[in-house]
C-alpha cells in the first residue's frame, strides 16, 4: 500500500462514508415503511423528526462523495512516482485495471444519483408540508447501495495498489493505430473522420445549447405535464449522445491539439499537461448531468405543494446546465485558437 496524505484521506473518507451510509440506508428504509403505515399526527411527527437527522447526515456524506470523484483522481496522480513505468494516471490504473475501470464507471453513476437526490431534497425543503418526504426516503435507501459500493471500492482499491509495480506507458494503448476510438469512426466516416468529429462536436453542443435556451427562456410552462416530461427525457438522451461525442472528439482530435502532441491521445496526460482542461471537463460533466437532473427532478418532484414551484425550479436547473456547457465549449474553442 502507498501511504501519503491523499491515500490516507481517501481510505478514511471511504470507511466513514460506508459506515454512515449503511446506517442512513437502513434507517431511511425503515422510516419509509413506517411513514406509509403511520396514521396519527403524533406518530407522523416523530417519523419526520427522525427523518431530518437522517437527511442531515446523508447530505454531509453525499456532498463529500461528490467531491471525492476529483479527489480519487488526485490520489491516483499522487501514486505515479511510486509505480514503475507510469507516466500519468493511466499507468496507475493498470496496477488493478479491471477493478479501477469498475470504479471509474461507477463514479459518474454515483455522482449523477447524488446530485439528483440533493436537488429533490432542496425542492422539498422549499415547501412547508414536505410532500416529497417518502420519495426522498425511498430514493436515499436505494442510493445508499451504490454509495456504499463506491466508498468501499475506493478503500479496497487504494489499499491494494502497491509501490514498485511495473506497468506499461499510456502510449502503448492510447496511441496504437488499432485503438477502437480511431478504427470505428474511420470505418464509418472515412479517412477525414477527425475533421468530421471536430465539426460534429461543435455543432452538437450548439444545438444542445439552443434547446436548453429554449427550455429555460422560451415559452413558460406552468406545470409538468406528461408531454413536458417526455420532452425533457428526449433532451437528456440527446445530452448523453452529445457526451459520447465529446469524449470521442476529445480523444481523437481535441486533446492532441490542445496538448500540442498530434499523435498522443491520452486524456489523463491532457489533465496533467494542461491543468485548466480539468475545469473544461468539470463544466461539461456538470452541464450534461444537470440536463438529466432537470428531468429526474420533474419526474419525481411533482407531488403536493412542490407542484407549484416545480416549473421554476426545473428551469433554474436547465439555466445552470446551459451556462456550464457554454463555458466548457468556450474554453475548448479558446484552447484551439491559441494552439
Amino acid at each position: 500500500m502507498i501511504l501519503n496524505v491523499f491515500s490516507i484521506s481517501e481510505i478514511f473518507v471511504g470507511v466513514l462514508s460506508s459506515a454512515l451510509m449503511i446506517w442512513a440506508g437502513i434507517y431511511s428504509l425503515i422510516l419509509y415503511r413506517r411513514q406509509g403505515k403511520a396514521t396519527g399526527l403524533e406518530e407522523k411527527g416523530r417519523i419526520e423528526d427522525r427523518s431530518y437527522l437522517v437527511f442531515l447526515i446523508a447530505v454531509v456524506v453525499l456532498i463529500v462523495r461528490l467531491l471525492n470523484w476529483p479527489f480519487f483522481y488526485a490520489t491516483l496522480q499522487s501514486f505515479i512516482r511510486d509505480i514503475d513505468g507510469a507516466m500519468c494516471i493511466f499507468g496507475v490504473t493498470q496496477v488493478k485495471p479491471l477493478f479501477t475501470k469498475f470504479q471509474e464507471i461507477l463514479k459518474p453513476v454515483v455522482f449523477f444519483l447524488i446530485g439528483a437526490w440533493l436537488l429533490i431534497h432542496k425542492l422539498d425543503l422549499a415547501t412547508e408540508t414536505s410532500p416529497l418526504m417518502r420519495r426522498k426516503l425511498l430514493f436515499l435507501s436505494l442510493l445508499s447501495v451504490v454509495v456504499i459500493a463506491d466508498s468501499a471500492g475506493d478503500t479496497v482499491l487504494i489499499m491494494s495498489i502497491k509501490p514498485g509495480f511495473l506497468v506499461s506507458c499510456c502510449t502503448t494503448v492510447t496511441d496504437i493505430l488499432t485503438r477502437p476510438t480511431r478504427t470505428t469512426p474511420e470505418s464509418l466516416l472515412g479517412p477525414g473522420y477527425t475533421r468530421i468529429l471536430e465539426i460534429s462536436y461543435v455543432i452538437s453542443n450548439l444545438i444542445l445549447l439552443v434547446i436548453l435556451g429554449f427550455v429555460r427562456w422560451g415559452k413558460k410552462w406552468h406545470s409538468i405535464t406528461p408531454w413536458t416530461g417526455i420532452s425533457l427525457l428526449l433532451v437528456f438522451l440527446f445530452a448523453l449522445v452529445n457526451g459520447f461525442l465529446f469524449i470521442l472528439a476529445q480523444i481523437e482530435v481535441l486533446a492532441p491539439k490542445i496538448m500540442g502532441l498530434p499523435y498522443h491521445h491520452c486524456l489523463y496526460c491532457l489533465w496533467q499537461y494542461v491543468p485548466d482542461s480539468i475545469v473544461t471537463y468539470l463544466l461539461f460533466i456538470l452541464g450534461t448531468f444537470a440536463v438529466g437532473w432537470g428531468f429526474t427532478t420533474a419526474a419525481i418532484g411533482g407531488k403536493g405543494e412542490a407542484v407549484l414551484i416545480l416549473p421554476h425550479y426545473v428551469r433554474g436547473i436547465y439555466s445552470f446546465a446551459f451556462f456550464c456547457l457554454l463555458g466548457s465549449l468556450v474554453m475548448v474553442i479558446i484552447h484551439l485558437l491559441m494552439g
